[in-house]
């Protein structure tokens, strides 16, 4: 770079930013709620809390960028425009839609245009690791980090039930719980390895762009960071298995469990960037003999300083900062009026604990453990458990209330995931008038013996009653925090009908007495 060649960049971004202040302090005010929307549900999924490391790293790579780049000359109205009318059309969508999803990416294709507007061409290319580091945060669509998830636990138990046959371990599988002697160890979404997965995979990126490679090392670099996690949570449950087994120490829970996890993060970390040094060395060429140096080439004249182009609206219009930010302010205002700020306004309290309970007796059926409920944690479909166990004439059934989630939420996934075969899901329709009850039952099987009822429904915070056909139609808008009630009867054999119509009225009377519960509780701390 010519001597003051720097500076000249820097004034120039300066002089243009200055000249384009109001417009782009108009445009960020339109991008602010679904962004900041998009912040606060990322912060309350676990596998996404890395977020503020990955702002972190852009800024780093960005401030990089910026120093080294040239004097860029500006984007061309013609291309800036269509960027941004890109952006507003795409941010209009996802407004109309209440997506953060979807306002994310209006966010970051308005960033483009901004750049493209500053510096054209060079400066987007010299930024684009810093906008591939804001990708990292950005789930994948249609529920695909969920599926993900599960493909992950089945793995991770399928190889560690394998390792713990052939280390002669005792031990039982039902699904994905590995049950030893005195011990029972359920394999949840966040011990599947998903948070480590999404992490190290970040971490893999920002490696591979602070250290300049090329894109195309992105591939294997982040296919060999996925094969380290899973095989490094396979470790972890098996070897976490033959030490309560062979030497009775207890790693499964607790903050031994929690040490072992985050040596095996370093681990990964260590992996990643030795897996970069790897890489260096498959493709560095082959050093060849030295040559004798040429002769030394006089310094050029120094350049006379260059004069920054005159700076004008990078938007492509004077007024594109005011109509995003008509867009952005109105919609949300307008959202806002609509739904009282409860349902498109989350904040950092989703993981509010209820205090529920149930009677002694429901519906002819005897509660067997306290009225409040065992309380759980799970880990990414949502936060909080409620569990109560429950007999009548020798049969048993477990009532449970797991919540906040992500809407409508299936609870065949799980099932299906933990070996069960569904072969039926039923809507259930009240006889006398066939009015729908707003409930699902599942009809499940575990060869070899085993069968099962499931009854589900999932209610929001105001009492309405979520459905799976909702939330496929309308798939990119942010669906409402969802409270579910299920309740599963199983047997070894098959279900005699009167014993499902039993516990379909427990489910039922179960359902009357929690929901009203549920909405008195979410409204307190609302109202304050």
């Amino acid at each position: 770079m010519a001597p003051g060649m720097q500076g000249i960049s820097a004034d120039t971004l300066g002089l243009r930013l200055k000249a384009n202040r109001g417009n782009l302090i108009l445009a960020a005010l339109g991008f602010l709620p679904l962004l900041w929307v998009f912040l606060v549900e990322s912060w309350n999924r676990p596998a996404y809390q890395f977020f503020p490391m990955a702002l972190f790293a852009a800024a780093l790579l960005a401030s990089r960028a910026v120093k080294a780049i040239g004097a860029p000359p500006a984007g061309s109205p013609s291309s800036t425009r269509f960027l941004v009318v890109v952006a507003g059309v795409v941010c209009l969508f996802a407004n109309l839609l209440w997506s953060p999803w979807l306002g994310f990416i209006a966010f970051l294709l308005g960033v483009t245009a901004i750049l493209w507007g500053l510096g054209g061409k060079p400066l987007f290319l010299a930024l684009v690791p810093a906008i591939l580091m804001l990708v990292a945060i950005l789930p994948p669509p249609l529920g695909w980090d969920q599926s993900l998830t599960l493909w992950l636990r089945s793995v991770a138990v399928h190889v560690s039930c394998g390792l713990l046959d052939w280390l002669r371990i005792t031990f039982v599988r039902d699904g994905n719980t590995i049950q030893l002697p005195g011990k029972t160890l359920f394999i949840e979404e966040a011990c599947s390895g998903i948070n480590s997965f999404v992490l190290c995979n970040a971490f893999c990126l920002f490696w591979i762009l602070w250290q300049r490679r090329s894109y195309g090392w992105l591939v294997p670099a982040m296919l060999a960071t996925s094969c380290f996690v899973v095989l490094g949570n396979i470790i972890r449950i098996t070897g976490c298995s033959l030490a309560f087994s062979r030497w009775h120490l207890d790693l499964l829970d607790g903050w031994p469990h929690e040490a072992f996890g985050l040596v095996l993060l370093l681990g990964y970390c260590v992996l990643v960037m030795s897996t970069e040094q790897f890489l260096v060395f498959l493709t560095q060429p082959v050093p060849e003999e030295p040559e004798s140096a040429p002769p030394p080439r006089p310094a050029p004249a120094a350049q006379p300083a260059a004069i920054a182009p005159p700076a004008g609206p990078i938007l492509g219009s004077r007024f594109a900062g005011l109509l995003l930010a008509i867009l952005g302010l109105g919609v949300f205002a307008f959202h806002m009026v609509h739904s009282k700020g409860r349902t498109i306004w989350p904040g950092l309290s989703s993981s509010l604990e209820l205090k529920l309970s149930v009677p002694d007796d429901l519906a002819g059926w005897r509660r067997v453990n306290s009225g409040s409920g065992d309380q759980a944690m799970i880990q990414y479909v949502g936060l909080h458990s409620s569990i109560w166990h429950f007999q009548r004439a020798g049969r048993q059934a477990s009532l449970a209330v797991d919540y906040p989630l992500n809407g409508f939420h299936d609870v065949q996934i799980c099932y299906t995931a933990n070996g069960w075969l569904v072969s039926a899901e039923d809507k259930m329709l009240n006889p006398a008038g066939q009015d729908d009850l707003h409930a699902m039952r599942l009809t499940m099987n575990k060869p070899p013996f085993r069968h099962a009822y499931v009854f589900q429904s999932v209610v929001d915070e105001h009492g309405r009653w979520l459905s799976n056909e909702e939330a496929l139609v309308h798939r990119l808008e942010t669906p409402p925090a969802g409270y579910r009630i299920q309740l599963i009867t199983e047997a070894f054999g098959p279900i005699p009908d009167a014993a499902q119509a039993d516990a379909q009225a427990l489910f039922l009377e179960a359902r009357q007495t929690l929901v009203p519960q549920i909405i008195e509780q979410l409204r307190k701390p609302a109202a304050k």
